[in-house]
């Protein structure tokens, strides 16, 4: 992603567009459009399909050349640049091994309309708090459950916050991901419904330490590009897409200020015996519950 950031970055004037690569067989151009503007472009023997919608931050232009037809996405609000970058290098992955200019077409567009989301979803800032939790349960994902399940299935697994109370869940396993600040000792139960289960889960706990922001560690934009990098199929993408935007998350260059050592990961097993809250130890006048649990006594339930 940093070698097309810099191919927009070296790009001065209007109207100015170098090819991708001279061994990408398509026909796909990155530069600035003519009102200057980041832009992508297409051109080939395609069917354009009509009304293709623009979306906030990104304008969509189609016209045809005596030889060619071309498609067009350019960047309408800089303060998404970082999101563009991701876009176009994702529509460039996606057609790197594609040799037939009507099926480029197809792929470019569904890959813009899973993208449309992104663009059109409204600007808000996440706390330092969630980018925490969201990073542990992508670690949690990377490091663990695609290995484990193999990606589609792990990806299938993620709820999203909206969906359940817990992080994810396959064939009656479940598994909650909380992350905590290096040397903390406690991890927040936010719910009653978060540990219980008739079904055995785990309580995963991953221990980060935060960095200065020259530090090269972690950062979310970074691990979740990775992320969607390494899944091949579209399908996946737009599941894993899906799933970062449930938690309100959007990639912003400003959440690279916040930088993370990876420090531990622990896994609890939680069956009838881990000291846990239920519905049948709370009265029914009580409806919302939160508590802290004290992890240096939870050594015997240790994965």
């Amino acid at each position: 992603m940093e070698k097309i950031k810099n191919r927009f970055l070296e790009i001065e004037g209007i109207n100015i567009f170098s090819r991708i690569n001279p061994s990408h067989f398509i026909d796909l151009y990155v530069g600035r459009d003519d009102q200057g503007r980041y832009a992508i472009k297409y051109r080939g023997d395609f069917k354009p399909e009509k009304n293709i919608k623009s979306v906030a931050g990104i304008a969509v232009n189609q016209y045809r050349n005596e030889d060619f037809n071309t498609l067009q996405f350019s960047l309408t609000q800089n303060d998404i640049n970082e999101l563009f970058f991701i876009f176009c290098n994702d529509i460039i992955e996606a057609t790197e091994s594609i040799t037939d200019y009507r099926k480029a077409y197809k792929t470019i567009l569904d890959r813009y309309y899973s993208w449309k989301k992104m663009f059109s979803a409204t600007k808000k800032l996440l706390a330092e708090s969630d980018i925490m939790g969201l990073v542990g349960e992508l670690l949690f994902l990377r490091d663990f459950l695609f290995e484990k399940y193999g990606k589609g299935e792990a990806l299938s697994s993620w709820s999203g916050q909206e969906l359940t109370h817990k992080d994810f869940s396959y064939e009656g396993i479940w598994y909650e991901v909380k992350t905590i600040s290096s040397g903390k000792d406690s991890v927040k139960i936010s719910s009653l419904e978060q540990l219980e289960s008739i079904n055995k889960g785990e309580l995963v706990v991953f221990s980060l330490e935060k960095m200065s922001s020259s530090y090269d560690g972690i950062k979310i934009n970074g691990l979740a590009l990775e992320i969607l990098n390494s899944l091949e199929l579209d399908i996946h993408k737009d599941l894993f897409l899906s799933a970062i935007m449930s938690h309100g998350f959007a990639f912003d260059e400003i959440y690279d200020e916040l930088v993370y050592e990876f420090v531990s990961m622990s896994r609890y097993m939680v069956d009838s015996n881990f000291p846990k809250l239920t519905r049948n130890d709370i009265n029914d006048a009580i409806i919302k519950v939160q508590y802290d649990l004290s992890l240096t006594i939870l050594n015997n339930f240790l994965i």
